[in-house]
């Protein structure tokens, strides 16, 4: 064997042994911490808060690779509208250049190798979303974004297998819905995985971090950036919280 074909299967080895070198072959650089965490976790249910542009839609990507070198496994990638759909289905199909797998046939929303394994990018408004049979990892993206996302997801659940997996994945819309409840509700022992990640936490987003400092709103840059999970996505306090700090009784005038 020539020392550049054995090179090159050395380094095929390590990354069948090694998911950290595996995920950056795939997304072509250097993973985050987080990246491996949330590419790794063999959680059942996975909740990521992260902040825009820090990298969730190329990890969910990697972790569908992945589901598609299992043999005759299906995967569904939902987001609120066709378009994220299809720059998620996009993202997958230009890792899995990376990678030795075959594509048998491929549109702008699915993905089907030769092993059997399927990957579907849906819209959440589709009427077909219902139905899939045995479905091994469900990646909703921009999760806070769903419409009536509650129902979805309570129609979707039942399809995963046994052990099948569900990433929640999203920028924080404020403190309603399920994707809000994940967090605002957790339990210790609830087994879902969640992972926080601020703009602010990664060195390579500083220069756009600090342009979007000066040109969001604070609310904006707090909800955007920071990932804090504010009511209805611009209040600083919640409305029962005002609501019970105010009264119709005359104010108490002091004399002094």
């Amino acid at each position: 064997m020539p020392l550049d074909g054995f090179t090159d299967w050395l380094r095929a080895v390590e990354r069948d042994l090694d998911p950290v070198c595996q995920l950056r072959h795939w997304m072509g650089h250097e993973p985050n911490e987080w990246q491996v965490e949330t590419f790794t976790t063999p959680s059942p249910e996975v909740a990521l808060r992260v902040g825009r542009q820090s990298g969730k839609t190329s990890v969910l990507a990697a972790r569908a690779v992945k589901e598609l070198h299992i043999p005759d496994s299906l995967t569904l990638c939902i987001a609120p509208a066709e378009r994220q759909a299809k720059i998620i289905a996009r993202e997958i199909g230009q890792q899995l250049r990376h990678t030795e797998l075959t594509i048998t046939r491929s549109t702008l929303t699915e993905l089907e190798m030769s092993n059997g394994a399927r990957c579907i990018a849906l819209p959440s408004t589709s009427d077909t979303i219902r139905g899939f049979p045995s479905v091994s990892l469900i990646c909703l993206d921009e999760c806070a974004f769903l419409a009536d996302d509650e129902n979805l997801i309570s129609s979707i659940v039942p399809m995963l297998t046994t052990s099948g997996q569900i990433y929640f994945s999203s920028t924080p819309a404020g403190r309603n819905g399920y994707f809000a409840k994940l967090f605002l509700e957790a339990k210790s022992d609830d087994g879902i995985h969640r992972i926080v990640v601020r703009g602010t936490d990664i060195p390579r987003l500083a220069n756009k971090v600090a342009r979007m400092r000066r040109t969001l709103s604070e609310v904006k840059f707090r909800q955007e950036i920071l990932v804090e999970l504010l009511s209805q996505g611009t209040a600083f306090f919640p409305m029962s919280l005002i609501e019970k700090a105010t009264s119709d009784k005359q104010a108490i005038q002091l004399s002094i």
